[in-house]
């Protein structure tokens, strides 16, 4: 029997699915959600590596998600060498973590990168004409300067889309009242299991 602290969806698998996909749709439109932000764990030459992105699209239809980094990043070597990813998603609000499994792909200088390029303010823009790559060492922050282009309208060599292809999904929910967790399978069409929290 369900909680009245719980939420509404918590007893069927399938309104767990609709419910986390709308969390994620919304994180990818809305900078106030809990949702605009995960973390993206890469793994490669037997190190992990994590960091904090920010969602910038998703496709439940093709169980999708991406957002955008500068090509020169670590971020990008790893998956170069290693496409198998991990992201976390944590609402405090909503006492939910979204866990995903995916492989990444890489998309710099093409029709996807232009029309996203031609969406982004000034500012982001900016953002891809630094002069010195993420990460690498420095002797002083000034060192770092942003290059002036010619015209913001031309797509920066240094701008890439990381598009994940989700394989699966692990949705947890943390309540004092017992925990709730259900596993979405790519190789069971997503159609979800219980899990032990």
């Amino acid at each position: 029997m369900k909680d009245k602290d719980y939420p509404d969806y918590i007893d069927e698998i399938s309104k767990i699915y609709e419910n986390l996909w709308i969390n994620i749709l919304d994180g990818s439109k809305n900078s106030l959600s809990d949702y605009h932000t995960f973390s993206l764990a890469t793994c490669s030459q037997n190190q992990v590596s994590n960091r904090t992105v920010v969602l910038r699209d998703c496709n439940k239809k093709d169980r999708t998600m991406s957002f955008h980094t500068n090509n020169l990043s670590k971020k990008v070597d790893d998956i170069n060498l290693n496409p198998i990813v991990e992201c976390i998603f944590y609402s405090k609000i909503n006492k939910t973590q979204i866990r995903i499994s995916g492989i990444a792909e890489i998309f710099t200088m093409n029709n996807i990168c232009e029309k996203k390029w031609v969406e982004m303010s000034s500012q982001s823009k900016q953002c891809y004409f630094q002069n010195i790559a993420p990460g690498e060492i420095i002797d002083n922050p000034n060192q770092v300067q942003m290059e002036n282009p010619d015209d913001l309208n031309i797509i920066s060599e240094n701008f890439a889309i990381i598009k994940i292809n989700i394989s699966m999904i692990d949705w947890l929910y943390l309540s004092s009242k017992g925990h709730r967790r259900v596993k979405f399978d790519k190789n069971r069409d997503f159609e979800g299991s219980w899990a032990s929290p």
